[in-house]
């Protein structure tokens, strides 16, 4: 849980409770789970259509009259058959009629096979264009997504979305409703020739479809049960394996592979529960549907042979009713299912609406504006906030005023609230109380876009993308040019170290830059905030976990990167902010003491003792 005074949440249920609890989303939502716990909102297929299948109705269109005609060639078959039998067979010698009825049926089967073959293109290509398109949309919103609610909702969630619960719902429209057309004509058309052929027998089936139907109806109801399940035991082992993935080298150091693959084996014992009861509920349709048919074909054959023996049909048309009658049997089976498979569509469309549908807490104000402009003053005013309104406020009436070009620096203990300050100034989280002002206006007036790209971080915790170091240096930065990203470099003092790599500037970092010491990431960070050129820059501890060599070259390159910005340096080695022009002591969540290197020496107070203790020990 989240301690009291933390600079920052340590687990994903640190955050602003107040603005979660009083989001409207947040609470509709609350009130829908509750009302819809284990029921299925079929209205959501209208939506699927209108946003996922309406878009591609061409390709749907040609695939539904494809597979209409495959159908109806598959009952041409049939229809051929009654007449091989009744006037082929009976007429001796008539092998002309025989030769013509064989080259129908090869024509029939062939016809079938290649309307079917176009129908799964264009449905494929129809699919893939669906999906591509949905899942663009989940990443979209996932990137305007507040970073306090993915490190709640943790990243397998996401990446849950973009897989599993995004094919379901394209399943739904771009195969299913195909599948659906066809198992449907198909029933349709070969029922129909049962009732055409020998309409005395089609009683039978009025008796035997009310009997298969209610234990069809029972395994579904489970199985949707079970789909829920299935998509949260989906959401659980991704987000298992994404941080086995990113926490890797923290795993093999502690030595704790056998704890986290007894964690894991939990998930994979849920999963196997999960899949075995799928299959025993799903693996009870079969035998229950093939007992009732064998009861019912056992009384048609007898019917139909009373039929036929009494003159009342030929055995031509028995022999077409039977062949229809069985392949009746597969599209009715297959229907059985489709309605299982459309309500997994529909639940998995169920949550990835809600996602889709839910606004940021943090987001542009309607009448937001662009910040713009080389110098910028910071100001922050009266300002609280807490994660969690349980463990109290991390930070307590903050007032400080920073004027455009000056250097104020955050010290003191950890857990103070210094990253907390940078985390509102970026607009990551809003203040509880208060409000944080650049140029004299408060920043929720600023669209977010144009916040962010007027402030450059550089942090200890370094993150580089798996690409280039070319890549690395100009992101967020697209248009510069090499030349540019050259001078940022050598500004950095990373040139002369990236031109001895393999590839030199087109060289992978790998993941991470797991390929790169901690000083070259560190230079490459610096010269991407030296090519970005924003205003204002945040120094986050940069040079507190590096070595001596590698400190003095990032210190020189910060110097460059510092000069004429609005600079905010959280440090623990006072020794890098002596020249600071504000020092601000930070401790509990409040600023206890504020001034220059040498006012604050003078106080004699918390700042002179932190002093004392680094510069005796060095």
């Amino acid at each position: 849980m989240c301690h009291k005074g933390a600079a920052k949440p340590q687990h994903n249920i640190c955050r602003p409770l107040a603005q979660y609890k009083n989001n409207p989303y947040n609470t509709a939502m609350q009130k829908k789970v509750k009302k819809q716990k284990n029921k299925i909102n079929w209205k959501l297929f209208g939506r699927i259509w209108r946003e996922i299948g309406r878009p591609y109705w061409p390709f749907l269109l040609v695939g539904m009259i494809f597979t209409i005609i495959a159908a109806a060639s598959e009952g041409w078959a049939v229809t051929i058959t009654k007449h091989v039998i009744d006037h082929g067979l009976t007429s001796t010698g008539n092998m002309l009629f025989l030769y013509i009825m064989g080259a129908q049926l090869i024509g029939a089967f062939v016809l079938k096979g290649l309307f079917n073959y176009v129908k799964a293109l264009i449905m494929t290509r129809a699919g893939l264009k669906a999906v591509t398109k949905l899942q663009r949309r989940i990443f979209e919103h996932a990137l305007r997504t507040n970073v306090s609610e993915i490190q709640k909702n943790g990243v397998g969630k996401y990446m849950n979305f973009f897989t599993v619960q995004a094919v379901a719902v394209q399943n739904t429209v771009t195969n299913m409703i195909v599948d659906l057309v066809q198992n449907l004509s198909s029933l349709l058309i070969m029922i129909g020739l049962m009732i055409y052929f020998a309409p005395q027998l089609v009683i039978m089936l009025v008796v035997l479809v009310p009997i298969i139907m209610v234990p069809v109806a029972i395994i579904r109801r489970k199985k949707a049960k079970l789909t829920k399940q299935t998509f949260s035991i989906a959401n659980t082992s991704t987000q298992r394996l994404s941080q086995m993935l990113t926490g890797i080298k923290t795993i093999q150091s502690f030595g704790t592979e056998k704890y986290e693959t007894e964690k894991f084996n939990t998930v994979l014992q849920d999963i196997i529960k999960n899949q075995y009861s799928h299959i025993v509920i799903g693996a009870l349709r079969v035998p229950l549907i093939e007992i009732v048919i064998a009861i019912g074909l056992a009384m048609m054959l007898a019917v139909g042979g009373y039929f036929v023996t009494s003159g009342a049909i030929t055995t031509g048309d028995f022999a077409a009713f039977m062949l229809a009658f069985f392949a009746a049997n597969k599209p009715a089976r297959t229907l059985s299912t489709t309605g299982e498979q459309i309500q997994q569509g529909l639940i998995a469309a169920e949550t990835l609406f809600e996602f889709l549908d839910s606004k940021p807490l943090i987001r542009d104000a309607e009448n937001a504006v662009e910040l713009t402009g080389k110098k910028m003053s910071v100001e922050f005013k009266s300002v609280s906030f807490a994660y969690n309104a349980a463990d109290g406020d991390i930070l307590h009436d903050i007032n400080l005023e920073v004027n455009a070009g000056q250097v104020c620096a955050f010290v003191g203990p950890s857990g103070g609230g210094k990253t907390t300050a940078f985390n509102l100034l970026e607009r990551f989280y809003d203040p509880g109380q208060g409000e944080v002002l650049i140029n004299g206006k408060n920043i929720k007036e600023y669209t977010l876009e144009s916040l962010r790209k007027n402030i450059s971080e550089v942090s200890q915790d370094v993150f580089l993308f798996n690409g280039t170091v070319l890549e690395n240096i100009k992101y967020g930065t697209e248009n510069a040019t090499d030349e540019e990203i050259i001078r940022a470099a050598k500004i950095a003092n990373a040139h002369d170290f990236i031109e001895q790599l393999p590839e030199k500037y087109d060289s992978l970092v790998g993941e991470r830059g797991s390929m790169l010491s901690g000083g070259q990431k560190q230079r490459i960070a610096i010269a991407r905030a030296i090519l970005k050129n924003a205003p204002i820059l945040l120094l986050d501890e940069a040079t507190s976990a590096l070595d001596t060599e590698s400190e003095k070259q990032i210190q020189s390159a910060l110097a460059e990167l510092m000069t004429g910005r609005t600079v905010f340096v959280i440090a623990h080695r006072l020794s890098t902010i002596l020249d600071a022009d504000i020092i601000c002591v930070m401790k509990s969540g409040r600023i206890i003491e504020s001034g220059t290197d040498a006012q604050l020496v003078a106080q004699d107070g918390e700042y002179k003792k932190l002093r004392d203790i680094q510069f005796k020990t060095t």
